[in-house]
């Protein structure tokens, strides 16, 4: 059995009182998880049932309108207004199983009450329709601790596509409920390598955003472990590790994303690196390598495997929508660059890493094809003038304001929408006006959240013949997309 303490976990939820959370013995984890998964509090949709379901899905979140211009080529032309869809796009298989699920659940509990630990997915539409099912959300209090004060014994509880914590599995155990686990298999492969990492007595290095629902879960597997969200981040944290430093410096700096106890003197020089699914593989796959060549400088090419530990974590959905959208506009992904590395590189010539070796990534792309239907590529490519680009996508997803990014890096035009009802000036669809509202980049998340900081700009769409590039998150489904398509052939008097 897992050992467990108890903690206080305060919520100033509408639940009360602050939740008490076990906190599941951090070397028991998988036992943990496995035993859960065994019980019959844990429930498995049969593959019949997972066909149905995401069948089902299609007849509501699906579009005509985006499925038509996937098969003309990505490119199709209606009036004086040219719609350039990404090639990459929407749904990832894993948001779109998860999803299914949750619909799943509420067919099959007709009568329980039904609970997400979290938002299924980062997608306000989604989410919206599945409380119009009757299935709730748990919230955050002011602390940003979750009250899970609502759930009862017997209630199905559904875990999100971006997973929960280890200890929040051990209060739904002991609460008695249905357990209906949605949690993407990306994410779940992740878990599972910070699981052998922590067998050989390695820390965890995390790629990802320390307060970010899906890293906040991967780390509750971790023993010790370190989130870094950015290159500049893991170059300090090798610079560290080879020279040390000032240990109070990096103890502040890294404060709210290292395991308790953490010593920078001490658990570096033995790592793996795992990563949030919704980051960059080209930054993922280099801060990897930037640590293995670190380590092989420290402890020498003989002893690396004592030191380093490779995985396969990385999920392409994310890259191969951004990687979609370069090619809309005619460029490239450009990869990231370390001068750190390049050095260590050029001293370490003829040598090849564990990394480099345990290339090979998960597709999403051929789950997705399987899912969508493969689609013809145009002979003439997508890319070309683009006037303006629209973004369709969750404001607090974070995969989706990465393509905002990309829009903006290029030059182009581009509005970030959540709603279709953002464009036309109406909520009902009637009198549409040439407007739109969008969440522009330096609007954070929680202000969107909150309908703060969205700007409108009138005449948006300008005179004349116009090509608008079209791409959504990987939690988007295409029904949204293809309703902002309607509004804007709307506005132009083309519907």
């Amino acid at each position: 059995a897992s050992r467990r303490r108890r903690r206080v976990a305060r919520a100033d939820g509408p639940g009360g009182p602050g939740t008490v959370l076990p906190i599941v013995d951090r070397s028991t984890t998988k036992s943990f998880r496995k035993d859960l998964q065994r019980s019959d509090q844990y429930f498995r949709f049969g593959k019949t049932q997972m066909d149905k379901a995401m069948g089902d899905l299609k007849t509501v979140s699906g579009s005509d309108l985006v499925d038509e211009i996937r098969k003309n080529g990505f490119r199709m032309t209606i009036g004086d207004v040219t719609f350039v869809l990404a090639e990459s796009y929407g749904f990832c298989w894993g948001v779109e199983r998860a999803v299914a699920m949750a619909y799943e659940a509420r067919t099959f509990f007709p009568d329980k009450k039904i609970w997400g630990t979290n938002e299924i997915i980062h997608n306000p539409a989604v989410n919206k329709n599945l409380n119009n099912l009757g299935i709730n959300f748990l919230e955050n209090g002011n602390d940003g601790v979750k009250d899970f004060g609502v759930v009862s014994e017997g209630d199905v509880v559904l875990l999100p596509a971006f997973g929960a914590s280890i200890d929040e599995m051990a209060y739904l155990k002991e609460k008695k409920v249905q357990i209906v686990d949605t949690t993407c298999p990306w994410v779940a492969k992740v878990w599972n390598s910070v699981e052998k990492c922590k067998d050989k007595g390695h820390t965890t290095i995390i790629h990802g955003k320390y307060d970010h629902e899906e890293t906040v879960a991967t780390k509750s597997f971790a023993d010790n472990f370190l989130v870094i969200k950015t290159m500049e981040e893991a170059e300090y944290v090798v610079m560290y590790l080879l020279k040390g430093g000032d240990k109070a410096e990096f103890m502040k700096k890294f404060s709210k994303a290292m395991s308790a106890g953490f010593d920078p003197d001490l658990h570096l020089d033995a790592v793996g690196v795992a990563n949030q699914t919704t980051m960059l593989k080209g930054e993922t796959e280099l801060i990897g390598k930037l640590f293995e060549r670190a380590l092989i400088r420290k402890f020498g090419p003989q002893e690396i495997n004592n030191h380093y530990i490779t995985f396969n974590t990385i999920c392409d959905a994310t890259q191969e929508r951004q990687d979609a959208m370069y090619k809309m506009f005619n460029t490239e992904y450009e990869a990231p660059k370390s001068k750190i590395y390049a050095e260590l590189e050029g001293e370490q010539v003829g040598l090849t890493l564990q990394s480099e070796k345990n290339a090979e990534k998960l597709s999403s792309r051929k789950m997705e094809d399987e899912s969508r239907g493969e689609a013809v590529v145009a002979a003439v490519p997508t890319g070309g003038k683009v006037d303006m680009c629209l973004i369709v996508g969750g404001f607090n997803s974070s995969n989706t304001a990465h393509l905002l990014e990309i829009a903006e890096e290029e030059g182009v035009p581009a509005y970030h929408v959540d709603f279709p009802e953002r464009l036309g000036g109406s909520f009902d669809g009637t009198n549409l006006r040439n407007v739109i509202q969008h969440k522009p980049l330096k609007t954070t998340p929680a202000q969107a959240m909150k309908e703060e900081g969205l700007e409108s700009l009138e005449n948006f769409l300008p005179a004349g013949p116009i090509v608008i590039g079209i791409t959504s998150g990987a939690s988007t489904p295409d029904t949204i997309t293809g309703a902002c398509l309607e509004r804007i052939l709307q506005i132009r008097g083309l519907r």
